[in-house]
């Protein structure tokens, strides 16, 4: 009996596999009409080879679907069609397109009149207030006429009273259009291709006294403003002497997230966790959850009159605002409800296929929404990861199958229960972590490695406090005195929570960068130069045979912070050497993992190899050759220019801190024949000058980061983004390099 039970365990796993695509008939379709709009949300021209390509492929699937081999035509067809629909999509144009205004529209006496589409986000930063809504166009007042026009613009409107401005309010408001900023350093957003997504090419600024309300808006739109009002008030009722929790509780349970401070969500990304924040299934989980409980303490059958919380679910999703990861979470429990109703298997698999394919049928550029990679992929491998990671973890843990349970010890009944319940608490969680892992890199260049073993307490205190805070929303307006009480206890979630991601953000291996993939194909040995725009001119980074040094002349805290971005882009997780210019003094730190301090003490040289050496110039005599800067720093590469960074220190304490030009000298023989790079906040100056008092001719690379790569016989300046600027140098002879060389010191040390 025990071997044919064993036998027929051995061969379930295999018997089970063809039932998950045959219960989930949707899951490879969506899969691959989502790969067909990526593809075509790549260009316009793709639409007629796509349609084609669909009504061939469609014809075969037609012809051949009795014959049992129409599943390759089917699948090219649903290809094909991705492409299509997502190339009309990114080409189809309204008529009166935005786009189309003459250039007037960027003057600040243009007059907009639209709708708000979407519920306003209100965030407070710096003191500051402003509130953030999408506005749908109708008009505008341009060249002293109004003209009909169409489009969506990102509404910013600064000092805004709270719930002035609700969904569905028609205003008037006095601003220039403003196209979203191009990123100007390596690991920027790209704000353009971020909007461009929601179908918004232009930014509109204003202050509250140039917006002008012609209506109150729509009964929706004022009953989810007063009900935002609501919630936030209820949640911190009794915990008012302490902001921060509330305001966090404030982003977890309906995704209020203005008034944390901006440590506090650097934290949270740190630890991996700040998922919590995102409105998703977790929170409309917890809203059913309490729903269903009521069911069930009043002995109704939730699965008859499950769907009695459809307006539920639907009134939640308005309150938290709407979004986009919300939205989708709403429509997956809709479905789910549904199917109860209609008496239906339920297959999450399929649910995940159809809601992913609704949601692409109606906008198949979303398909390049960050938010929607996350939320499907992390949902996705919750799915199909969670068990059998869950397995795999157990199995260590569980005792012989062949020794009866009444015959084990207590030791290992003991261990096989917790080996189990740490498989079950910690099998989601990496799971997630899987499934968010390819997306982490690709758009944040940054992998969290404790945010696997941080979320096994973040998740269930983060279920806590949304269940609670779902209650308080429930019953607050019935007894105040409720409310406080299950705030009180959500304030001891909060603060837990708060403390955990701080332990685990501060660890000295929270997280690691990694590099974008079009770095690693164009690294080399050669010595680069990037000086990034933080502003321009007030840091450089150098790069010699993958050692990476950070030159700059302000506070060292401000300026790793500003350059955190562009070191995950090119996954630089150690720094080899901090050196900053202290009026006529430099000082420098040794290497150190990327985040950490290490103090800064005066040095002389530093040669990190043996073809690398960066030496300060002390003596003012030898620094009149290269204008007036307080301090120089020589970069002496082997059979390369010699290059000097002077770095400035403004007067008066003006900012930014410091300012910096880069002399390069091609050769030793002709000091005049070199060329001077100067770097200022407004932009970026290449000169090649003739002598002291001829400066020559002089391009402008503009205001973004530049790039200076320096090879054996050409030197380019690349501004990012742009086309490069080559100049051919002759090669430094070798017993000239060999005199510029000074003297070596053991390698990774600072004299």
């Amino acid at each position: 009996m025990r071997e044919h039970r064993l036998a027929e365990s051995s061969l379930s796993p295999s018997v089970s596999r063809p039932r998950l695509f045959v219960r989930a008939p949707l899951l490879v379709p969506a899969l691959v009409f989502a790969t067909g709009c990526a593809c075509g949300s790549s260009s316009t021209s793709l639409f007629l080879p796509g349609l084609a390509m669909t009504a061939f492929l469609g014809a075969l699937w037609v012809r051949f679907r009795r014959r049992g081999s129409s599943l390759l035509p089917f699948l090219g067809t649903v290809l094909f069609l991705g492409v299509a629909a997502a190339s009309f999509h990114l080409g189809w144009r309204p008529v009166d397109d935005l786009r189309r205004l003459p250039q007037a529209k960027f003057r600040a006496e243009c007059r907009w009149q639209g709708t708000i589409q979407s519920v306003p986000v209100e965030k407070e930063r710096e003191g500051a207030s402003a509130t953030t809504a999408i506005l749908a166009i109708r008009r505008v007042w341009i060249s002293g006429t109004w003209r009909p026009a169409s489009g969506r613009v990102l509404l910013e409107v600064r000092s805004a009273p709270a719930g002035a401005i609700v969904l569905s309010q028609s205003l008037c408001v006095r601003g220039s259009l403003r196209r979203p900023g191009e990123p100007r350093n390596p690991g920027d957003p790209d704000w353009r291709k971020i909007l461009s997504v929601r179908h918004i090419a232009y930014r509109l600024r204003a202050s509250w006294s140039e917006v002008q309300p012609l209506d109150t808006g729509s009964w929706l739109g004022r009953e989810i403003a007063a009900a935002r009002r609501w919630a936030s008030r209820l949640l911190r009722t009794g915990i008012e002497g302490d902001p921060e929790a509330a305001a966090l509780l404030a982003g977890m349970i309906y995704g209020q997230t203005g008034g944390l401070p901006a440590k506090t969500e650097e934290e949270f990304r740190l630890a991996g966790a700040y998922h919590i924040f995102a409105v998703s299934g977790q929170n409309v989980g917890a809203v059913l959850a309490v729903g269903l409980a009521l069911f069930e303490a009043g002995r109704v059958s939730r699965w008859r009159w499950g769907w009695a919380l459809l307006p539920v679910v639907i009134s939640y999703a308005l309150l938290s605002g709407g979004s986009a990861s919300v939205g989708r979470a709403a429509l997956l429990s809709s479905l789910v409800l549904i199917a109860w109703l209609l008496r239906r298997p339920i297959h999450l698999l399929n649910l995940w296929g159809l809601s992913l394919l609704l949601f692409l049928t109606l906008d198949p550029l979303s398909v390049g929404d960050v938010s929607l990679q996350l939320s499907f992929g992390v949902v996705l491998a919750l799915l199909l990861l969670s068990a059998p990671l869950s397995r795999w973890m157990a199995a260590p843990f569980r005792p012989d199958p062949l020794i009866p349970r009444i015959l084990l010890p207590r030791t290992a009944r003991v261990m096989e229960g917790l080996g189990a319940g740490s498989a079950f608490l910690l099998a989601p969680s990496l799971a997630a972590s899987l499934g968010a892992f390819p997306f982490e890199v690709i758009h944040f260049h940054f992998v969290s490695l404790v945010g696997p073993l941080a979320n096994l307490l973040v998740v269930p205190l983060a279920e806590l406090a949304v269940t609670a805070g779902t209650l308080s929303l429930c019953f607050g307006s019935l007894w105040s005195t409720l409310s406080a009480l299950l705030n009180n206890a959500n304030w001891l979630f909060a603060r837990s929570l708060l403390a955990t991601v701080a332990f685990a953000s501060h660890l000295p291996a929270a997280g690691i960068a990694t590099a974008d993939p079009s770095t690693l194909l164009s690294r080399s040995s050669r010595l680069h130069l990037l000086f990034p725009a933080i502003p321009l001119g007030s840091a450089c980074l150098i790069r010699s045979e993958g050692r990476v040094f950070l030159v700059h002349g302000g506070e060292s805290r401000v300026c790793l912070t500003k350059v955190e971005p562009i070191r995950r882009f090119y996954g630089w997780n150690w720094l080899d050497g901090e050196l900053r210019g202290e009026g006529e003094s430099w000082v420098a730190a040794p290497r150190r993992p990327w985040g950490s301090g290490r103090p800064l003490v005066p040095f002389e040289q530093l040669c990190p190899t043996a073809s690398l050496c960066l030496q300060p110039i002390f003596d003012a005599a030898q620094r009149e050759e290269w204008s007036d800067a307080s301090s120089v720093l020589l970069i002496v590469a082997e059979r390369l220019p010699l290059l000097a960074l002077a770095l400035t220190s403004p007067s008066g304490g003006a900012t930014p801190q410091a300012t910096m030009n880069l002399f390069i000298r091609p050769t030793k023989e002709s000091p005049t024949e070199r060329l001077c790079l100067a770097l200022k906040p407004g932009g970026a100056w290449l000169g090649n000058p003739r002598s002291r008092n001829q400066p020559g001719s002089v391009r402008r690379l503009g205001d973004s980061a530049i790039e200076v790569r320096l090879g054996l016989d050409q030197i380019d300046f690349r501004p990012y983004r742009g086309e490069p600027i080559s100049y051919p140098i002759r090669p430094v002879p070798e017993e000239e390099g060999a005199t510029n060389q000074t003297p070596s010191s053991p390698e990774g040390t600072v004299q």
